[in-house]
């Protein structure tokens, strides 16, 4: 018997945080009903029929809210509770002297509204908001009188009428208000309890992370020496033999080699940009792509491809070498490695410049381009537009993650046929 006597177990909509609205709108029928068969047996004990009738209409206004509340019908159920409700205790506040405090009704009302409406429905919580502030400003404009002068209290003490609805005012006030409290803390709990679970997630995938980024840089590195025993092999025995069909071979092996040795060192260069923070020293530009352009000069076609550079810095600048090293090896190797065979002049140019803070490097070529459905692929993992060209589709991957790390922008411009162009934008504050 106790468990009814608990306004929780007045409404048999599930009991989650998404439902606390309604369940709050059941609530508040319950207790405005209870309130009106207060006001009734107020009434009838001064035997005032007006009064009495009045009393039962608004309870029946109520507890067809309640009805349609718990049958699901949420929104009708609101608009009754504070369309209609609200109206008949507006009809009740003209026809009665403002000493009997009707009025006061008005005030819990408004603090319910933002109750039982969500966020999702402010239009119509809003709405119902301005209609009742409406009516309590047509009571005060016309002085409590906007039907004419009306009494219907005849017989009434005016003074319990006024206590009555002083103390329904201020017990749905306060049991408003405590719900807005436990709303709040409620909210606050399913808060932090997200968050501790994100933390946790987060450390745990944090740790996955490492142990990942460990396991392939320490088998990377383990990898390598077995293939620089192999390629030492190759070459040794390249000198012995004298079969052009077993050389070769040993030709396309030493080849395959040298491609599995460049795809691990790409591997560790994603888990080293990973693993290791950003260390800006100062670094000769010109220098650097020098040194570039040397290192990509010992390739198949790079004897034919004129490349020619324009820094226009007299001054060094401060930036994570090894990162920009990797960078700017990865844009001139493609850029040489997708030229136009027999083309009359294959060229490279790259140009940088220092504007506004910002370190400025353009690698552009007259190779074969990129079809534009492909530019926004071209920088995923593993991805190879160009299909006749053999490679890991590690390259651009590797140039975007270290170019994230160092908080720069790449920007792509290409088009088939006419060649490439990639800017560099990196921060130098």
């Amino acid at each position: 018997m106790l468990k009814y006597l608990k306004i929780y177990n007045w409404s048999a909509i599930d009991k989650t945080l998404e439902q606390k609205p309604n369940i709050f709108l059941s609530q508040f029928s319950v207790i405005a009903v209870l309130a009106c068969v207060i006001q009734i047996i107020n009434d009838a004990i001064y035997t005032n029929i007006i009064a009495v009738i009045l009393d039962v209409s608004v309870l029946l206004v109520f507890s067809l809210a309640y009805l349609l509340n718990e049958r699901r019908c949420h929104m009708a159920a609101k608009l009754v509770f504070c369309g209609i409700g609200t109206g008949l205790i507006f009809i009740y506040a003209a026809i009665v002297p403002k000493e009997t405090a009707v009025y006061l009704l008005f005030f819990p009302i408004a603090t319910i509204i933002f109750l039982i409406f969500s966020n999702e429905q402010r239009i119509y919580k809003y709405g119902v908001l301005t209609y009742v502030i409406l009516l309590l400003l047509i009571l005060e404009l016309t002085d409590y009188q906007p039907l004419g002068d009306l009494n219907v209290t005849e017989g009434i003490s005016l003074e319990t009428s006024y206590y009555v609805n002083l103390a329904i005012a201020l017990f749905v006030l306060i049991f408003s208000m405590y719900n807005i409290d436990l709303i709040n803390i409620q909210i606050e709990k399913v808060r932090l309890a997200a968050e501790r679970e994100l933390l946790e997630k987060n450390l745990d995938l944090k740790q996955a992370n490492e142990e990942l980024d460990h396991f392939v840089y320490s088998a990377s590195h383990d990898l390598k020496a077995p293939l620089l025993s192999i390629l030492g092999l190759i070459n040794i025995a390249k000198y012995d033999i004298k079969d052009e069909n077993t050389l070769e071979y040993f030709v396309r092996i030493e080849d395959r080699v040298q491609r599995l040795s460049k795809f691990i060192k790409e591997v560790i260069e994603i888990s080293r940009n990973t693993r290791t923070q950003v260390e800006k020293v100062e670094v000769d530009l010109d220098l650097l792509i020098c040194d570039i352009i040397e290192n990509n000069s010992f390739k198949d076609i790079s004897a034919d491809v004129k490349i020619e550079k324009n820094i226009e810095l007299n001054e060094k600048v401060l930036i994570d070498r090894p990162r920009l090293e990797v960078i700017l090896n990865n844009l001139v190797s493609n850029a040489i490695k997708y030229q136009v065979q027999d083309h009359p002049n294959p060229k490279i140019e790259i140009e940088a410049k220092l504007k506004d803070e910002i370190l400025q490097i353009i690698v552009s070529d007259n190779g074969i381009g990129i079809s534009h459905e492909h530019h926004d692929k071209i920088f995923e993992m593993f991805y190879r537009g160009e299909q006749s060209k053999e490679g890991s589709g590690l390259g651009l991957y590797i140039v975007k993650n270290m170019v994230e790390k160092l908080e720069g922008e790449l920007k792509l411009a290409s088009k088939v046929g006419e060649g490439t162009t990639i800017t560099l934008l990196i921060p130098m504050t």
